[in-house]
C-alpha cells in the first residue's frame, strides 16, 4: 500500500484559512476521529485522512499502487482548491514511511 501525505497551506504564509476545514465537513461525509482529525470521503477518491493545524492541513491518502495514490492526489488537488474559493494555496507531496494508524 502507498501512502501520499501532503502539507498544504496558503502561499501567503501570513494568511490561515480555516475556513477550509469548515467546507469539508459542510461538503463531505466525514467522521471525527480526534480533536482535529478527521476521515473525509471525497467521491472517487474514498477516505483521505486530514489533520487540522493552526496554519496548515495535513493530508493522507492511500493506494493500491502509485498509479492510484497519483490519480487520488490529482484528484483531491482539484477538491480542495474548489473548496477555498480561490484562494492561492501551496500542496507539499511526499511518500509516507508508513501508513497512518487510521488507515490500518
Amino acid at each position: 500500500m502507498i501512502t501520499m501525505t501532503a502539507i498544504v497551506r496558503p502561499v501567503e504564509s501570513f494568511r490561515s484559512f480555516p475556513e477550509l476545514g469548515q467546507n469539508l465537513r459542510r461538503h463531505y461525509e466525514h467522521t471525527l476521529l480526534f480533536t482535529g482529525q478527521m476521515f473525509v470521503i471525497f467521491p472517487g477518491i474514498g477516505a483521505v485522512l486530514v489533520t487540522e493545524h493552526a496554519n496548515k492541513y495535513r493530508f493522507d491518502v492511500v493506494g493500491n499502487d502509485q498509479a492510484t495514490a497519483d490519480h487520488r492526489v490529482l484528484k483531491l488537488e482539484a477538491y480542495v482548491l474548489n473548496e477555498t474559493n480561490g484562494q492561492r494555496i501551496r500542496f507539499d507531496w511526499a511518500k509516507a514511511a508508513h501508513v497512518p494508524v487510521p488507515f490500518r
